[in-house]
């Protein structure tokens, strides 16, 4: 089943959240794919601009996660999203979709 818009914005509060237990300590390129499906879920690429600088490391980075998932649609990216916070997140995501 597709997550909806509404779906999505609880996951990804949860995500954000601190104060959400996690199942699992996430990587540093799970945290940027992360970030990369949620600006692909919520933003135009054509928004994006230009690639960061050498020099502006963290944002290459992210802005490197984010043109990665340029291949998928809003509704892959928020699916996507959901499957990898399931996975590092566990129970309160899965509460949330039991949900929806």
């Amino acid at each position: 089943m597709a997550v909806s818009e509404e779906t999505f914005q609880k996951i990804a509060a949860l995500v954000g959240d601190k104060n959400t237990p996690t199942a699992r300590k996430s990587s540093h390129s799970e945290k940027l794919r992360l970030y990369g499906l949620y600006k692909s879920a919520t933003v135009e690429s054509e928004q994006r601009g230009t690639r960061p600088g050498l020099l502006s490391i963290e944002k290459r980075q992210k802005w490197d996660a984010w043109a990665a998932e340029d291949k998928l649609s809003k509704e892959e990216a928020r699916q996507a999203y959901a499957d990898l916070a399931k996975e590092l997140v566990g129970k309160p995501v899965e509460d949330v979709l039991a949900s929806a």
